[in-house]
């Protein structure tokens, strides 16, 4: 009896053991570092825009659709590159932080990702400008609804 209760409590630690490792590994509760200063508030026109691509309200022309889709392809190829960038630094900063490293010996390290972000935002600022200046009036509403 001793024997099958102390099988059932290993079996039923493996089991919540492996339960919560494929929780972790599955990436559950990370959330994806942005290459923006400005995290929130701020519309993304480029996504909103693809969800929207064929809503008979927008009334898109073929010469919108074009300008709007190299305004998607230059801001999306920037912001994956500047992503990467943010990326690669953060990993240098978090590895000296827990190597040891001071705060002031990591300053260079976050100065670059301030100005990357920066870099990112700008990107970011210029679609919306140029998508608002593509895009009439009443599309704008329709867009931001």
């Amino acid at each position: 009896m001793l024997k099958k209760q102390l099988l059932l409590v290993a079996l039923l630690v493996m089991v919540v053991s492996l339960s919560t490792t494929g929780v972790m590994a599955s990436g559950a509760g990370k959330q994806k570092n942005s290459p923006f200063l400005i995290t929130k508030n701020l519309p993304h026109f480029t996504k909103l825009l693809m969800q929207q691509w064929e809503n008979p309200d927008l009334q898109l022309t073929e010469d919108q659709r074009g300008k709007l889709l190299e305004v998607r392809k230059k801001t999306m190829a920037g912001a994956k590159k500047f992503g990467k960038e943010v990326a690669a630094l953060e990993k240098k900063v978090i590895k000296g932080a827990l190597g040891g490293k001071s705060p002031e010996e990591l300053r260079s390290l976050v100065e670059q990702i301030a100005e990357v972000k920066a870099k990112a935002t700008m990107l970011h600022l210029q679609c919306i400008y140029t998508t608002s200046n593509i895009l009439d009036p009443r599309q704008l509403e329709v867009l931001k609804e």
